[in-house]
């Protein structure tokens, strides 16, 4: 059974801790215009805060409760009109009986309708500069006015009349009110709604705000403080900062940067944003409870007495995960004793695998549904072809991280294993061996390996996350890997869907021109730690693959722009550096990594490719470009 990825009202990480310090805050000031922030990254779990939040509003009825999704109407042509809108409507649908409500919410939606005619920002803004309709909107009176005459023959005079009329009506808005006028009128009109519906507070809660384009998120900030911001209102933002700070930058691309101390960016944000709350992400304790409650409820299913018990448990567990607690194996057995077996097997591979994912996805709930979702694909397809018993799932699961955050070392130990006799990849033995602490001859052992097998492991050696990785239980090194591979091909004949989701059109700009690359630095800047990883990796793999590098291959320039800006990649690329074939690189490899390289270590490691490209013989030119370099180096003049 797979598990769902979607927003849940079941608390399995514990954030009702966040949606009830939220909660709180929106009781405590029901009489101001407040505007909460649940931030984190994409796929930690900001849509279940927000539904707690709606749950922990039910039950008070002087509250009234609204969501909104702006992904949903993310082909609107005017985003603020369409939550502006909805607002109004819902708050009308849920108040219908009481008072005049239905009444005021009828005029405050012909108050907009001025807004339906401008298309675009720069409508309104002349609008509320000049007090005069904008070339945007005369264009579609007349457009209007047209249409009528068209049509005179088969209208009465009324009717013809009573069209003019209507069209001029966006010329001169409520008896030659001002547009700046007509906000404030607005305003004033959506506070009187308030006070008819008889509520103490108004709730909206917008989600997926990240997921629109720049133009809809901005538009969508702007109509809350510029139309709805008053008081006894409250709207709680779920959105990744970083994506919203892409936004700004997009939307206003000729302001400064800086606005005093913090990017203009972030002041915009928090001048929008009044109380932000950032969801972590999980640590090894977490990961490991939460990938047991997962593989729990798949089983029995979230309405289960017994897993409301364990959940309860589980929560007093993640209320400190510093003691290094855990779900213990008899609490799993109790939820079902007509299912031990299927229990316990769920119980044994989370705790095998739970600090696997805690490292792989960085402790991203997202990441962790969807790798367990994919491992029990892969554990179905093996059961169906009867190979299941060569499968070993910690095994499985540690393979399947590397096919996923390190996709050329997984293609590379995959092709070793397939031609080998018994399915084992000798690099991936040597890396093991190599990686193992306190073992003095570990360079050696893999320098020996290389020299045996015609194969360089420097170009492995020098990945961070690889290292952590080949640390990881169980070793597989002496696994016939064969029945792995064999899965995951199967798995990718099935079309599913793409892990790197909109990350593929920022890998292609990456790798091209040096305009097109430095044009997407500020949403470079904006990754998560996950997404980096999956872009660099994919970058690497892109530029090893090129034959002749006597010119700047594809995607070497979106390295250095990721590595920049999320520095722990910066070892990995000098020691890409190094791997490189010398034969084939020109003179260009050893310029312009001085803005790039700002960790010490990483500057020390690429100083030590400089002298080992000076040292060699092979390459005439990249030998006087590297000695060069490092003249350059020692004088102080690069």
């Amino acid at each position: 059974m797979l598990i769902p990825d979607q927003e849940t009202e079941v608390d399995y990480l514990h954030y009702e801790a966040v949606s009830l310090a939220v909660v709180e805050i929106l009781r405590d000031n029901r009489k101001r215009a407040l505007t909460v922030g649940i931030h984190g990254d994409w796929g930690a779990g900001k849509s279940s805060v927000l539904k707690m939040i709606e749950t922990g509003l039910a039950d008070d009825k002087s509250v009234a409760c609204l969501w909104f999704n702006g992904w949903a109407f993310q082909g609107f042509d005017d985003a603020k009109t369409v939550l502006i809108e909805a607002t109004i409507t819902e708050l009308c649908r849920q108040r219908s009986a009481v008072g005049k409500v239905k009444e005021l919410g009828t005029k405050l939606l012909k108050r907009i309708d001025f807004l339906k005619i401008v298309k675009r920002g720069s409508g309104l803004a002349f609008n509320v500069v000049t007090g005069l309709p904008s070339p945007d909107q005369i264009g579609t009176v007349i457009e209007m006015l047209r249409t009528t005459a068209a049509g005179a023959k088969t209208l009465s005079a009324n009717d013809v009349q009573s069209g003019i009329e209507e069209a001029l009506t966006f010329l001169k808005p409520d008896n030659g009110a001002s547009v700046p006028q007509l906000i404030h009128d607005f305003r004033e009109d959506f506070r009187k709604l308030l006070d008819e519906a008889k509520i103490e507070q108004l709730v909206v809660l917008i989600d997926d705000l990240d997921r629109c384009l720049p133009a809809t998120a901005i538009e969508t900030l702007e109509a809350i403080r510029l139309f709805l911001f008053v008081p006894k209102t409250a709207f709680v933002i779920g959105a990744d900062e970083g994506m919203i700070e892409y936004a700004v930058r997009q939307h206003f691309p000729d302001l400064p940067v800086v606005s005093g101390p913090m990017p203009y960016a972030r002041n915009y944000l928090e001048k929008l944003i009044q109380v932000p709350f950032r969801i972590p992400a999980l640590g090894a304790q977490e990961t490991r409870a939460y990938v047991t409650l997962l593989l729990i409820q798949s089983l029995v299913g979230e309405d289960h007495a017994g897993f409301g018990v364990l959940l309860n448990s589980a929560k007093e567990v993640l209320n400190k995960p510093w003691l290094g607690g855990g779900i213990g194996q008899a609490e799993v057995l109790r939820v079902d004793p007509a299912r031990k077996d299927e229990l316990n097997a769920a119980f044994v591979l989370a705790q095998q695998i739970g600090p696997i994912l805690a490292e792989g996805t960085r402790g991203n709930p997202r990441q962790v549904k969807r790798f367990l979702n994919a491992l029990m694909i892969r554990q179905a397809i093996a059961r169906a072809r009867h190979f299941d018993d060569l499968l070993h799932r910690p095994a499985l699961a540690k393979l399947m991280l590397a096919e996923r955050f390190q996709p050329d070392f997984y293609e590379h130990v995959s092709a070793q294993a397939m031609v080998a006799g018994d399915g084992r990849s000798r690099d991936l033995q040597a890396l093991e061996k190599a990686a193992k602490p306190g073992d003095p001859s570990a360079k050696t052992k893999t320098k020996q390996v290389a020299t045996d097998e015609t194969e360089d492991l420097s170009r492995w050696e020098g990945r961070d996350w690889l290292n952590r990785w080949l640390l990881i239980e169980p070793v597989l090194g002496e696994e016939d890997l064969r029945p792995y591979v064999f899965v995951a091909r199967d798995k990718r004949l099935l079309a599913a869907v793409p892990e790197a989701g909109g990350l593929a059109g920022l890998i292609e700009r990456l790798s091209g021109t040096t305009l097109a690359v430095k044009s997407v630095e500020p949403e470079v800047k904006a990754l998560p730690a996950s997404d980096a990883e999956q872009v660099f990796s994919a970058l690497r793999e892109r530029v090893l693959q090129q034959p002749n590098l006597s010119s700047p291959p594809p995607g070497i320039e979106g390295l250095g722009i990721v590595a920049r800006h999320h520095t722990r990649f910066q070892t990995e690329l000098t020691a890409l550096l190094g791997s490189l074939d010398v034969k084939t690189l020109g003179p260009w490899i050893v310029k312009g990594w001085a803005s790039v390289l700002t960790d010490a270590k990483a500057k020390d490691q690429f100083n030590a490719v400089l002298v080992q490209w000076a040292n060699q013989d092979e390459n005439a030119l990249l030998k006087t470009a590297a000695g060069g370099a490092r003249a350059a180096l020692k004088t102080g003049t690069r």
